[in-house]
């Protein structure tokens, strides 16, 4: 695995301080493009074959990509489970 991958992977599951408002605010301003990727992909997969610019395959991937991209985001930012009592 490249070096960039890597530090990408580390980048995506940093954590996300959530009570911090300006930290909050940051985090979601570094969702909105990766949100409105996904919605210009989704679009082009839902339009008629003979207008989509993509294929089916390339944007398949894309999307999964970018679903997992959220949901390391999300895994980020969630409270770390407190010790049972």
């Amino acid at each position: 695995m490249k070096r960039s991958r890597v530090r990408e992977r580390e980048r995506l599951r940093a954590p996300v301080e959530t009570t911090d408002p300006a930290a909050l605010a940051a985090y979601a301003g570094e969702l909105r493009p990766v949100v409105a990727n996904l919605r210009a992909l989704a679009e082009d997969a839902t339009t008629a074959p003979s207008q989509r610019v993509h294929a089916r395959a390339f944007l398949r991937r894309e999307i999964l990509r970018g679903i997992r991209e959220l949901e390391a985001r999300i895994d980020a930012a969630a409270p770390a489970p407190s010790p049972a009592s």
